[in-house]
């Protein structure tokens, strides 16, 4: 092997650039405060030791053994913000994994690298309140030794949003673009709240409100559903059925005067190759190869064109309907637990290409908004067939973190392009915080009885009453005049208080009608004004008849 002589001088410039590095990095972080270990709140069977070298303080803390043994700091912050926490500490018996929490949230699992002295470790970031704070280290793999907690100041790092403003598909119908203008101008601003069907209507009871996205399951429509109930055997087989999940959406979209969100995903169960009364749905419940579904001409392939097809028609009848559809297929596929992701990233991208082609070039589906939401890069379709990037966030009960590191991952996973939603949830993050904190997430998706089991209900009530939370009851003047039959009539003020005003004349007749479809005002003849102020607060669809033509306004009542 042949050395090369190394330039001096090169060196002394190396040396000098890693200088202005360390002093730049240094700037960027402030000191604000730090805890001795051995002066917190020791559990289960921690000591106060001093027989290795290199603490601080009066000593450290050991004999980390159990899932008790935790010890619990209290620091001090002057604001609340996320802060940088570094751990001193010791672990000679090789890398080990402990839990961290702060304020009694969070539970982060840290790596401690192997160390036969005390060192420093970078713990991440951690959202404080301004004040006192708790900071807890629990044993989980144990056998370390933890000698300080110091707090650091970070600087926010906002990201900076360049959202392409088209849709990937250059026919999408006018709902859907008017749904997409409206999902862009709310981002950063206000969070759209969204349910599972399964629990839609048990959100009301408990928080006053309505959420505006309701989500629904195409599970029941394909050939490999494995639940459909046998008289002759009195067991399951396997079969579609119409669960009336599609017509459901539908209704629900008119009642509220086309101002609810639609969401639609596939638990789809794998068309053969699992058992009856399972779901196949999951990697180990089905045989089904995802690598030969996506290679021409095999049987799996023909039975997943067949099934795409299906849905395919179901989504036909959304679009004929009128009802524009923010469309999640392949979720979670990089966790690998379903069937199209089981093989790895380049088949799942396959069929997400497969699928994409075949409903928007061969059944010609314009209605939909293509959301795709697992982070990992490699398993990314790429930003021309994705309208939308989404996290799934479950990170335990009561954790009402705003997820931003989470979000930010998916910020650079499609450059900074992207809407960003949390397409799933256990727990709702605190609105707030995520507007605060560069964490806006479009909007959060409670998943099914989980919204009840994961938060409290006087969070779920601080939620839905937040005035940066759009509702059903409030979705903050939904796209009004954008449709693409726009009114040729002026109505103002939009939102409205005591009186609405209508400019223009020729019409037989006008209707204004309540969320619930009743008419509330109706006139044969062409009035200036309609008296608001004894009509209930809400949302209201003013319809203006003219000959043959409806011209149709979204009116809000805000006083």
């Amino acid at each position: 092997m042949k050395i090369k002589t190394l330039n001096i001088s090169f060196l002394f410039t190396l040396l000098l650039l890693l200088v202005q590095v360390q002093c730049a990095y240094s700037q960027t972080e402030t000191l604000i405060d730090k805890a001795e270990a051995e002066s917190g709140v020791l559990e289960g069977g921690l000591a106060i030791a001093n027989t290795t070298a290199g603490y601080s303080g009066t000593g450290y803390v050991s004999n980390f053994r159990n899932s008790t043994d935790k010890v619990t700091v209290t620091v001090n912050v002057p604001s609340k913000a996320y802060y940088k926490l570094v751990i001193r500490y010791n672990a000679p018996y090789g890398n080990k994994n402990e839990k961290v929490y702060a304020n009694n949230s969070g539970g982060s699992s840290i790596v401690f690298a192997l160390s036969n002295t005390f060192t420093d470790a970078n713990a991440g970031k951690f959202l404080l309140n301004a004040g006192s704070n708790t900071i807890t280290l629990q044993s989980d793999w144990g056998w370390i030794d933890i000698d300080k907690f110091t707090i650091y100041s970070v600087p926010q790092q906002n990201n900076v949003y360049n959202f392409v403003t088209d849709l990937v598909n250059p026919n999408a119908t006018q709902e859907a673009k008017d749904l997409y203008n409206y999902l862009l101008s709310k981002f950063n601003k206000k969070i759209i709240s969204g349910q599972t069907n399964d629990w839609y209507d048990k959100i009301k009871p408990i928080a006053g409100k309505t959420p505006l996205l309701r989500a629904f399951d195409f599970q029941h429509y394909t050939q490999g559903y494995s639940y459909l109930w046998d008289n002759s055997t009195g067991g399951f087989k396997f079969g579609a059925e119409d669960d009336g999940q599609v017509q459901t959406a539908i209704n629900w979209y008119n009642s509220t005067n086309k101002t609810g969100l639609v969401n639609f995903h596939w638990h789809w169960h794998s068309p053969f190759g699992g058992t009856a009364g399972t779901n196949t749905f999951y990697t180990d419940q089905t045989t089904f190869d995802v690598t030969k579904a996506v290679t021409p001409g095999t049987a799996e392939n023909i039975k997943i064109l067949q099934d795409i097809d299906t849905i395919s028609y179901q989504l036909k009848r959304l679009q004929d309907a009128g009802v524009p559809v923010l469309w999640r297929p392949l979720h979670e596929a990089g966790g690998t637990w379903f069937w199209w992701g089981a093989k790895g990233a380049t088949a799942c991208k396959q069929l997400y290409a497969i699928m994409y082609d075949r409903m928007t070039n061969y059944h010609h589906l314009n209605n939909l908004i293509w959301i795709w939401s697992t982070p990992e890069t490699a398993w990314y379709p790429g930003n021309e067939t994705v309208d939308i990037v989404g996290h799934d966030s479950y990170p335990g009960a009561y954790v009402y973190d705003t997820k931003k590191n989470d979000f930010d991952i998916l910020y650079t996973l499609t450059g900074g392009k992207k809407l960003i939603a949390m397409t799933e949830n256990g727990p709702i993050p605190n609105p707030d915080d995520c507007l605060l904190l560069d964490a806006p997430w479009s909007w959060f998706m409670s998943w099914s009885d989980l919204v009840a089991a994961q938060n409290t209900n006087q969070h779920i009530i601080d939620v839905f009453t937040n005035p940066n939370v759009l509702t059903l009851e409030n979705p903050s003047a939904i796209y009004e005049n954008t449709k693409g039959n726009q009114s040729e009539y002026q109505v103002y003020p939009n939102p409205a208080n005591e009186i609405l005003n209508i400019k223009g004349t020729g019409y037989s007749r006008l209707e204004l009608i309540d969320i619930n479809g009743k008419i509330v005002f109706s006139s044969g003849i062409p009035v200036e004004s309609i008296q608001t102020k004894s009509l209930p607060d809400g949302i209201y669809l003013l319809r203006i008849y003219n000959n043959q033509k409806v011209n149709q306004v979204k009116v809000l009542l805000n006083k």
